[in-house]
C-alpha cells in the first residue's frame, strides 16, 4: 500500500505542476458526490451505469503479484461482469477514513472500502462475501465530466477491526 501512495503521490504532484491555468475548481464535495453515485450504481446493479462512470483509459492494479493489470474499458466491463447464469448483487457498499486531493484535472480518493455481495442463481441468494480493502483511486476530469482512471487496492479482510 505504502508503494501505491508513494506512486499516486508522485503522479499528483506531476500532474499538479501542468495544470491548465483556467481550470475550473473543483470541491472535495464533487469528488464525494460523484463517488457516492458510483457506490449507488453497484447497490443498484447497474452495469451500463457504473461504465458510464469509468475512463476508456481505465488500468487497475490488482493487489496479487501473479495477477496483470487490467487496461482498458472492454477488458474490466468482462472482468466485473462476465456473462453467467449468476449475478453478485452487492449487499454493502461503505467507504471509512474517506480522504480526497484534488489538483487540476486529478484527484486522489483514497480510504477503506467495505464491500458485502453474495451469489445469486435462479433468484436464490447464498455465499455472502465481505471485502475490506485500503484503496487509491485516482480520477480524472474529462470531457466537462469526472472519470475514474486509476483503481489500486489492497485486501485488508484478515487485519480489520470494524
Amino acid at each position: 500500500m505504502k508503494l501505491n501512495l508513494f506512486l499516486a503521490g508522485l503522479l499528483f504532484i506531476l500532474v499538479s505542476c501542468d495544470q491548465k491555468q483556467n481550470a475550473p475548481a473543483h470541491t472535495k464535495q464533487d469528488i464525494q458526490s460523484f463517488m457516492s453515485d458510483y457506490r449507488a450504481a453497484w447497490k443498484d446493479g447497474d452495469s451500463s451505469l457504473i461504465l458510464q462512470f469509468i475512463s476508456p483509459d481505465i488500468t487497475m492494479f490488482r493487489p496479487s503479484k501473479s495477477d496483470t493489470p487490467i487496461v482498458g474499458i472492454s477488458d474490466l466491463s468482462a472482468f466485473w461482469f462476465p456473462e453467467s447464469n449468476m449475478s453478485y448483487p452487492i449487499l454493502k457498499y461503505e467507504v471509512e477514513n474517506e480522504d480526497i486531493n484534488i489538483g487540476g484535472d486529478l484527484a486522489i480518493y483514497q480510504g477503506l472500502s467495505i464491500l458485502e455481495w453474495c451469489i445469486e442463481e435462479k433468484g436464490i441468494q447464498r455465499d455472502t462475501t465481505l471485502s475490506i480493502s485500503e484503496f487509491t483511486t485516482i480520477l480524472r476530469h474529462e470531457e466537462d465530466a469526472w472519470k475514474i482512471f486509476r483503481i489500486m487496492f489492497n485486501s485488508k479482510d484478515k487485519d480489520y477491526q470494524g
